[in-house]
């Protein structure tokens, strides 16, 4: 993946938390990395929530100043910019479907200036995205509004705690189909480390530690 990696797709897809674990892995790496909250739009399961986490690994957490305020107002961060320009790994969480990406676009010259590797993230257990047709819809209006180009797609499809190695077998055939109807390629599969082994032979596997969890699921 390139310098510039922007995480885009529906809400709830695991947007945030494949943005959390390509962050780790680039800090692992020993790389400098930037993690920017984007979402402006949806104030529940942000990459603002996990400041303590980027603080201890080293990774610098770009957010709106108000997030995880009572005030929580949108507002965009005044560091992107710069982030984008300067050196460094640059990793960007946007907001959910196109209504989110409206903030990308501030961006969308800068971005184009750099190499960059745009992600649309899948789910095929995600309500509204259990149709193929419905996921290469969403990919293209948010290709249009965030005036960028989705390069790959991300396959994070999961059902939560309950994820067993059979649902994300029966995700691939989904994902394959989004690809075919977009023309964009899949990267990976993201999976669950604790099951990741069990999807020895089914491609190209990520395997995740899962940060973003429900309530009832901490």
């Amino acid at each position: 993946m390139e310098k510039v990696i922007v995480v885009t797709g529906h809400y709830g897809s695991g947007k945030t938390n494949l943005s959390l674990n390509l962050a780790l892995l680039a800090r692992e790496s020993g790389e400098n990395v930037t993690l920017c909250d984007l979402d402006i739009v949806n104030p529940y399961f942000r990459t603002a929530d996990f400041k303590e986490i980027a603080r201890e690994k080293g990774i610098k957490l770009l957010a709106s100043d108000y997030a995880n305020s009572s005030l929580d107002i949108p507002s965009l961060s005044g560091g992107l910019e710069p982030a984008i320009n300067g050196g460094g790994r640059v990793i960007i969480d946007v907001g959910g479907d196109d209504t989110g990406a409206v903030a990308l676009g501030r961006y969308a010259e800068s971005i184009r200036q750099n190499p960059y590797t745009m992600l649309y993230v899948i789910n095929k257990y995600r309500y509204l995205m259990e149709a193929p047709t419905d996921a290469a819809r969403l990919l293209a209006e948010i290709e249009k509004t965030s005036r960028l180009t989705v390069t790959h797609i991300a396959n994070c499809s999961n059902l939560g705690a309950e994820t067993a190695a059979g649902d994300v077998i029966k995700s691939l055939a989904y994902a394959e189909e989004v690809s075919k109807l977009s023309g964009k390629p899949v990267l990976f599969t993201a999976v669950d480390k604790r099951i990741a082994g069990e999807l020895t032979g089914f491609g190209d596997v990520f395997s995740v530690g899962v940060y973003v969890k429900p309530p009832w699921d901490k």
